[in-house]
Parts: structure tokens; C-alpha cells; sequence
């Protein structure tokens, strides 16, 4: 009797799993449903519908068990949605194919899991995306020949997926929702699959009406070959001047390293092309003379899919001018393909401090490394101690190096600079704080750093840029300059103790363009390509994206991708 008690307490808590099992499954299609139901254009309910397809027959057809198809499918939605929203709150982009060679690459997931909200974000999703991969996988297994159809239908889903991603009326929404935050994921991930693979951008337009204005530039002087200056060029991480902000009130200390001095040869405002994070593309911009957004959807993996295409870059024409280039870098080699991408770009050697002494494995990204050790390192390259790569090098030298302290997370450290602003609340002031007395700091670093190059009494060119914004809920205040998408607003200054003839023509500034002003500042002849990206930067006040002359933006794209073939 006992034992027929316990078979029957053991089905019924057979049966309870079954009837949980069946409700999680209708709660993930219900889910699924709305996520199709809820699409914000016209063509993403095609693709939605069509991936939703193609998810359930690959399963079915492998398994041929329609319960894990139809888990695998729902579930599968819900991890896309949740890791398109995860990319929006952390860096402000919608997730497209291109994020997955980010995201595969085990090198890099250190840097994607630095945000503690983060780590427990992606820990849920990796184990709803096993949920859906195991979930049902006792299920009955049903007849061959529905499996041999739900192939059929997998393959015919593919080809419909395919040939609408090519369809002109989808094109146009899809670009179109992208500056609405691409919002609809199950848009994105089928429209940005045809960018995986490369193809040189095509830009439509009069390169020859570019030349004839280019003629009209007049060129710059020289300097003599031995009086070529070391070149240093810090990457400021996540950097904005604070007096860039409106306060109603707050005691802020002078940010020294913004202001024009007695060496300062340019100061203006810059345009970045990302905000909150992805430092490549603010890298790639500055290395190579070309903004990662001519890239279109591959953009975000521009170290990956581009770097190796370049037939130019801002790098390669220091090398032609006898440059030794250096790469000083607080994260791995192979953090975001960082070595890979700058022996494309032109370098020749790539450290990271704990080859030059700082207390830590190779293997180790350094988030805390504070800029004043990030100076000593760049000035022991300078000086070429004890780096047995550098020791017979009698080149000038260019030294390109990352900061890292002034990245995120903040911490609430009080309102030591008395911040004052409607609306701001305790938390985000405390986190800004500790933001601005960050930058106070780096001021110090930057003013220390000056006049160590000019104790060197040698020729030098310093230069010095943010790469991107950051945000910090609760303390936004708004904005001292006027300029559409202030968000991808930064700033730019050189110094220099090089005795010529630049004068400074703008206030503004396209990062894509830093490198050819530095090359004419140093005095440096330029290539074909650096002298177009000069000659633009001229004709145009040192803009691109916000260029208002179409034909002469145009004309010059036409012209570096069409004519000249920056990118094969």
C-alpha cells in the first residue's frame, strides 16, 4: 500500500513539472508574441515573424521534439530583447550581428563585465539562452517526416530572410529607425547580417569637385629633417572639460590643460562618434583619418572587420616619415583585437606597463592605473630606459597612449566642488564629483607632463583629446555649447614648443581629422590621403558628419573610397 501511496505522490509531482514546464513555455511565447506585436515599423513584423520561424524549425528539425522548438524559439526572443536593452543602458547602441564578434572573443569579456550590474545581467541571460537550448529536452520525439519538413521550412525562412534584407523599402527603414536607438532588435540583427562582410563603403558624389576645391588650399611648410619633433598623443579615457557644463553654482578649480597658453597651438571643441563607451571607434577615428560611421553596421567592430582593409591610415604616414610608433595601452593585447588592429594601422610596438614595471599579470586589464603612473611609463619610453625594442631606435618617436583612471564606475564621494543644479539628485551629484575630481587630477598629470617635454629642450608636439562622454543618472546638466548631438561632444588641445607658423583656422574639429592637423603642425609632408583629410578639414572648418556643404562631404567621400581606395 505504501509503495502504491508513493507512486502515486510521484506522479503527481510528475505531472506538477509537466504543467510548470507547459506554463513557462506560454509565458515565453506569450512574451515572444508581444515583443512581435509591440514592433515599432512595418518590416520589422516580417522579420520578427520570419526569425521566430527560423529558430523553431532549426530545433524541431535537429530535435524533432515542436516543445523544444517552440522553447527554444520564445526564449531565444526574450535573450535578444534583453541583451539589445543591456547594450542600450551601457553604451547607447543597439545590438547588431557585428556586437557577437565582440562578444565571442574571450578576451575581451573581462572589459564587458567590468560594470557589476552587468556580471548579473549577462549571468540571467546565459542561463535562459542554456534554458533554451536544454529546456525540453525529454519531450516525445515525433515522426521524421515533420522534421523533414520543418528543414524545408528552415531553408525557405533563410532564403525570405535574405532576399527582403536586400529589399530597398526595408533598407531605408532600417537606417531610418537607427537614430531612433534602432529599436527594434528583430530589424537590426537580419539587416546589419549583410555588413559581417566587408565591402569598401560606397558614397555617391563629384570626387573632382573636391580637387578643384582642394587646389585652392595652399600647403603648409616643412620642418627640416633632423628638427622633426617626438610626437606624444594621449587618449584621455571618458574625458569632458567640466566647464563645458551650465551649474547654477559650483567650485570647480581651473582645468588649466583647456585653456589656451603661451604652447598651445590648437583648442577646440571635438566630434566623436561614440558615447558611454567603445573607445575603439574614438581610436580608429584618430589612428586611421576615417570615422568609424562611414563603416555603417560595422561600425562596432571596426578593430575586426576594417582595420585589415586599410590601405591608409594617419600611422603609416608617420612610418613614412620615419617615425618609430609606440602603443602604451593599461588594457591586453588582445583586448577588442588591439594588437592585431594597430600592426594593421602602422605600428611598431605595442607595451602594456607591466612590461615597463607595474605590479601585475599580462593577462590583466587595468582599470584603477592611475595617469600620473601612465606619465611615467610614457616618459620611460621617451627616454628609451631599459625597453631592449627601443634601445638601438634613433628615429623620433611617436608615442600614442591610453589613460584609464578617469573611466567609470563612480562612487557617491560627497559634493566636494559644492555642485548645485535643479533636478540633480544626491547620488548622481556624489558620482560626478568623483568624476570632476578625477579630471582635476588629470589636469595635474597633463600640466606635469608638459613641462617634462620641455625640460627634454627637444622638439615635441603634444596632443591630448576625450574620447567620449559619460552619463551619470541624476547629475546631466546641460551643455555651454550649441552643437547638434552634444553628447558626442569632446575636446581636442596641442602644444608644442616648435617655433613656426601654424594659426589656428576652427573651433571645431572632426576626430577623423586630428591626425592630419598634427602632421602640419610637426610640419610633417603628408600622403595623398593625409593630404585630402588636410585639405577637407580647411575647406570645411574641421567638420564632417556636421559638414553643411553636401556636395563638397560628398565629393571627398567619393573621392577617398571610390578614386583613391582608402579601404579594399
Amino acid at each position: 500500500m505504501l509503495k502504491i501511496d508513493r507512486t502515486l505522490n510521484g506522479s503527481a509531482v510528475f505531472y506538477e513539472m509537466v504543467i510548470m514546464e507547459y506554463i513557462l513555455l506560454a509565458l515565453f511565447t506569450l512574451a515572444a508574441v508581444i515583443f512581435i506585436i509591440n514592433s515599432h515599423y512595418r518590416w520589422t513584423y516580417f522579420f520578427a515573424i520570419a526569425q521566430f520561424v527560423l529558430f523553431f524549425s532549426l530545433m524541431f528539425s535537429i530535435t524533432g521534439q515542436w516543445q523544444r522548438g517552440l522553447n527554444f524559439a520564445a526564449v531565444l526572443f526574450v535573450v535578444l530583447m534583453l541583451f539589445h536593452r543591456l547594450k542600450i543602458h551601457f553604451y547607447k547602441q543597439p545590438l547588431l550581428v557585428s556586437d557577437f564578434f565582440l562578444v565571442f572573443d574571450w578576451r575581451n569579456w573581462e572589459t564587458l563585465l567590468h560594470y557589476r550590474s552587468a556580471i548579473f545581467a549577462i549571468a540571467g541571460l546565459i542561463g535562459l539562452l542554456v534554458y533554451a537550448v536544454m529546456g525540453w529536452s525529454s519531450a516525445e520525439v515525433i515522426s521524421g517526416e515533420w522534421q523533414l519538413l520543418a528543414s524545408a521550412v528552415l531553408f525557405f525562412t533563410i532564403f525570405s530572410i535574405c532576399h527582403y534584407s536586400k529589399n530597398k523599402s526595408a533598407i531605408k527603414q532600417w537606417l531610418d529607425s537607427l537614430p531612433d536607438d534602432g529599436r527594434d532588435v528583430f530589424l537590426n540583427l537580419p539587416m546589419s547580417c549583410r555588413g559581417v562582410f566587408f565591402k569598401p563603403p560606397v558614397f555617391e558624389g563629384d570626387a573632382n569637385y573636391f580637387l578643384q576645391q582642394k587646389q585652392h588650399v595652399p600647403d603648409y611648410p616643412l620642418s627640416a629633417e633632423n628638427e622633426k619633433p617626438d610626437i606624444v598623443v594621449w587618449l584621455q579615457e571618458s574625458t569632458l572639460n567640466r566647464h563645458s557644463f551650465v551649474f547654477e553654482s559650483a567650485d570647480i578649480p581651473p582645468i588649466t590643460m583647456y585653456e589656451n597658453q603661451a604652447d598651445t597651438k590648437f583648442n577646440s571643441h571635438l566630434r566623436v562618434h561614440t558615447l558611454g563607451g567603445a573607445t575603439w571607434k574614438s581610436e580608429f577615428a584618430f589612428l586611421s583619418g576615417l570615422p568609424s560611421t562611414d563603416f555603417g553596421t560595422m561600425a562596432n567592430a571596426v578593430f575586426y572587420s576594417v582595420v585589415p582593409h586599410l590601405q591608409y591610415s594617419f600611422i603609416q604616414n608617420l612610418k613614412a616619415q620615419g617615425y618609430y610608433c609606440v602603443a602604451l595601452s593599461p588594457f591586453t593585447k588582445g583586448n577588442y583585437n588591439a594588437k592585431p588592429a594597430y600592426d594593421h594601422l602602422g605600428f611598431d610596438l605595442m607595451l602594456q606597463p607591466q612590461e615597463l614595471g607595474y605590479p601585475a599579470p599580462l593577462s590583466k586589464n587595468l582599470w584603477t592605473i592611475g595617469s600620473d603612473e601612465m606619465s611615467q611609463y610614457v616618459q620611460k619610453i621617451l627616454q628609451k630606459e631599459g625597453i631592449p625594442a627601443l634601445e638601438k631606435v634613433n628615429q623620433p618617436l611617436f608615442v600614442y597612449v591610453l589613460t584609464m583612471r578617469e573611466h567609470g564606475p563612480y562612487h557617491d564621494v560627497g559634493n566636494i566642488f559644492n555642485l548645485q543644479n535643479q533636478g540633480f539628485t544626491q547620488k548622481g551629484t556624489g558620482e560626478l564629483n568623483d568624476y570632476i575630481q578625477r579630471i582635476v587630477k588629470l589636469n595635474e598629470v597633463m600640466e606635469e607632463f608638459n613641462q617634462y617635454m620641455k625640460n627634454r629642450h627637444k622638439p615635441y608636439v603634444l596632443a591630448y583629446f576625450g574620447d567620449h562622454q559619460i552619463s551619470i543618472n541624476g547629475a546631466q546638466p546641460a551643455y555651454q555649447f550649441d552643437y547638434p548631438n552634444p553628447n558626442y561632444i569632446t575636446q581636442l588641445v596641442v602644444r608644442s614648443n616648435l617655433q613656426n607658423d601654424f594659426k589656428q583656422q576652427q573651433d571645431f574639429l572632426d576626430l577623423a581629422q586630428a591626425g592630419g592637423l598634427l602632421l602640419e603642425i610637426a610640419g610633417l609632408q603628408a600622403d595623398e590621403f593625409m593630404q585630402a583629410n588636410i585639405a577637407m578639414r580647411k575647406l570645411s572648418g574641421g567638420k564632417l558628419q556636421d559638414c553643411q556643404d553636401v556636395r563638397l562631404l560628398a565629393g571627398y567621400r567619393n573621392y577617398l573610397y571610390q578614386q583613391l581606395k582608402v579601404a579594399k
